[in-house]
């Protein structure tokens, strides 16, 4: 085994006074010291596993672990190129690595790393990583006898980070062992994060996602090398969708399957087709919703009884929904992500009831059940045609009083999943056909900020509400604008 221990807690890592003189190294760095780098973490590994093969071959229980680093990721990794080769698990071989690495010692030697799309910081160690991590799904491929794994130990206690590590070497060095005496029938071609199944490749469910701000969230994680579900109720409309992604040379990181989340059993079948193809989900972001009116943008919304249950049924209930279906799979990513897609409207200051925003503003109290409970409030008040006496919004009323739900279903949530990274998030007034393309902010623009949560890093916040990439208030404000 031969490998750099590299650190899962980036706060902690970026902090140390070690890292910092590597990073300045890096940044302002040498081309030898960027090829000493990768001669060492990959090529050093990479030759110790030639030479030790045929020796190997004579054991009746042949293991190699390779100590890997977190920091070896795709994720971290900006160019779409780089990441969809070092993704290709059919058609990945050796050469093709040696290319990626020659061009990135060449790019470094240019100066012209982040022009094309390599990692700025620490980004010899970052290449040289998610190399080792690709040559070993190609070792076990090859060697199906083997049992061939890579591992990143956890920030641990060494000279190399000066000591500020979180693990003993002990507690570190439990995990390469644990993978060095496997079972001949134990894991192969795997990336363990300690002890926890890592996954080389990351994926995604995005609902509502045959137009508009739900496509462009797909092509745009999809560029970021993450194997995304596009989604939508029409299947002819989500299957014509796919083919489009065909022209962006992204159809083979995008499946589709049919999907109504106002459905529960709609939103159960496309969990156990994520169970059965992927194993798992990294990412969920919510992003289907509907008005709940008939818009006239120059007077008002007016809507019926049946459009606002709708409304709620769609953006509130079926997000919810999905949630609670894919939460299991969510669990066994060791990176979970929920987006709720949501709108500036569900602020809290635009309900006028002063009970209803002094429910939905107490964190401490607040559940599902009275969230629920509000909502039947909300619709008995809108059948007897009293939203305005009894302090419910008039304009787009099931619409805000939706999305205010989610919002608060998100604190909720944030509290219940703390290893989860769940936020809501309003892209900005988007120009799409909700709005009769009235927007300001192109599909491109928005679809941004509901990326970024999708990708936070695992220290990032959780339970926040942005406006685009600010963070937001959810709760009441005073003297609003």
């Amino acid at each position: 085994m031969l490998g750099l221990v590299g650190p899962t807690n980036w706060d902690a890592f970026k902090a140390s006074e070690a890292a910092m003189a590597a990073a300045a190294a890096d940044d302002a760095g040498t081309y030898e010291l960027a090829k000493e780098c990768l001669e060492t973490n990959y090529y050093g590994a990479k030759r110790m596993i030639e030479a030790f093969l045929p020796l190997l071959q004579l054991s009746d229980s042949p293991k190699i672990v390779n100590v890997s680093s977190s920091m070896g990721k795709l994720k971290l990794i900006p160019s779409e190129q780089v990441k969809g080769v070092l993704n290709d698990a059919e058609t990945l071989t050796e050469d093709t690595i040696d290319k990626l690495l020659n061009e990135f010692l060449q790019d470094f030697i240019e100066n012209s790393l982040q022009t094309k799309g390599w990692p700025t910081f620490l980004s010899a160690y970052t290449v040289s990583k998610a190399a080792m991590n690709a040559y070993t799904r190609i070792l076990a491929k090859k060697y199906p006898t083997f049992r061939i794994n890579c591992v990143c130990p956890g920030y641990v206690k060494t000279d190399i980070n000066n000591n500020t590590g979180r693990f003993s070497v002990e507690e570190g060095a439990e995990h390469p062992v644990r993978l060095a005496l496997l079972p001949d029938d134990g894991p192969t071609g795997v990336f363990f994060v300690q002890k926890e199944v890592s996954s080389f490749v990351e994926y995604a469910v995005v609902t509502g996602a045959n137009k508009g701000l739900g496509f462009e969230i797909c092509r745009q994680l999809a560029s970021n090398g993450i194997t995304v579900v596009l989604t939508a109720r029409d299947e002819k409309r989500g299957t014509e969708a796919l083919e489009k992604l065909k022209g962006s040379g992204l159809s083979d990181l995008v499946v589709f399957h049919q999907l109504d989340v106002a459905n529960p059993s709609s939103s159960a079948s496309l969990a156990d087709f994520v169970k059965t193809q992927f194993g798992k989900l990294d990412i969920l972001v919510n992003n289907a919703g509907i008005v709940g009116a008939v818009i006239d943008w120059d007077a008002a919304a007016a809507g019926t009884y049946e459009l606002a249950k709708e409304c709620l049924e769609t953006n509130y209930y079926g997000a919810k929904g999905m949630i609670e279906a894919f939460i299991p799979l969510l669990q066994l990513s060791d990176s979970p992500r929920i987006v709720n897609v949501s709108s500036g409207m569900g602020k809290l200051k635009n309900i006028p009831s002063e009970r209803v925003k002094g429910l939905l503003n107490d964190t401490e109290t607040l559940t599902e059940d009275k969230i629920d409970e509000l909502l039947n409030e909300f619709l008995e008040d809108f059948k007897e045609n009293s939203l305005e006496s009894k302090g419910w919004p008039a304009f787009s009323s099931a619409y805000i009083v939706s999305k205010a739900a989610v919002n608060a279903y998100t604190r909720i949530l944030a509290k219940n999943y703390p290893t989860f990274r769940i936020n809501c998030v309003c892209p900005g007034y988007v120009k799409t056909d909700m709005n009769n393309y009235s927007g300001i902010i192109s599909v491109q623009e928005g679809a941004k900020h509901p990326v970024r949560l999708a990708m936070l890093p695992d220290d990032g916040p959780s339970g926040v509400f942005f406006v685009q990439k600010e963070v937001a208030s959810m709760k009441m404000e005073l003297n609003p604008v």
